[in-house]
């Protein structure tokens, strides 16, 4: 009897380090399915949002992307990608000119689809529109997530109504996004008492959709990791236990 408890005990310390070890390898190879979520800001005020933010869940990625090199080289709390470099001479940015910055982040497509939005199961972009980088570059972006067939939602800053100039470009690019799109969220600066509240409710609306999302792995991909944890563990016990007698034996 008391063998018998022993040889259970073995083969069960063994199937449990076995099949994390199989578990973890196949992690490690991205052959055991998870969500990679990216969160992007774009241009000044997107990037500065996205880090305030202060993401502390590992599921998601913060980048910044920017044509200008100089705020971009100030960042350390999130990864920040400089878009437009050799086509945006003297590492200026876009100088608030739309057309620019479509220009740019067309140009570094690639580049942002390799380094960023590539193998993301999620893409969340913040912007405030009204500049240049913010309008043009949100909308480019939009165009290689569908081009992908990344899933993905924008959060969008709508600047106050005396931003006359900025509020005429703003529109402009709510107008370009709803064609494109109906994975929208605007946020009107008139609406609001200040920046922070702003940020306050992009994060929520942020936290939201990302649990929305990790809910619909686990009901989807659920299944599968149990049956796949349940072929593990009978292929590992019947290969363990045959070899009872030895365990037996040595005891």
């Amino acid at each position: 009897m008391r063998n018998d408890r022993r040889v259970k005990k073995v083969i069960d310390e063994k199937r449990s380090g076995l099949l994390y070890k199989v578990k973890s390898g196949l992690k490690s190879d991205r052959k055991f399915l998870e969500p990679s979520i990216v969160c992007v800001g774009i241009g000044g005020g997107g990037c500065n949002i996205v880090s305030e933010l202060s993401n502390k869940r590992r599921e998601v990625n913060l980048y910044c992307l920017n044509t200008d090199t100089l705020s971009n080289a100030k960042r350390s709390d999130v990864t920040s990608v400089n878009v437009g470099a050799d086509y945006i001479l003297d590492n200026r940015d876009s100088g608030g000119y739309v057309e620019v910055a479509k220009k740019a982040f067309k140009e570094d497509s690639a580049m942002i689809d390799v380094q960023v939005l590539r193998r993301a199961d999620l893409v969340l972009v913040v912007t405030t529109l009204g500049g240049g980088t913010g309008s043009g570059g949100v909308i480019e972006i939009v165009k290689l997530l569908k081009m992908e067939n990344t899933p993905f939602k924008i959060f969008a800053v709508r600047p106050f109504e005396f931003e006359d100039k900025r509020k005429e470009v703003a529109d402009l690019a709510i107008a370009q996004l709803r064609k494109e799109t109906d994975h929208l969220e605007i946020y009107d600066n008139n609406e609001f008492e200040s920046i922070a509240e702003i940020n306050k409710r992009i994060k929520e609306d942020m936290d939201s959709t990302i649990d929305s999302q990790l809910k619909l792995y686990d009901t989807i991909y659920g299944k599968y990791s149990d049956s796949f944890d349940r072929i593990i563990e009978e292929t590992l016990d019947e290969v363990l236990t045959r070899g009872g007698p030895y365990y037996r034996y040595r005891g």
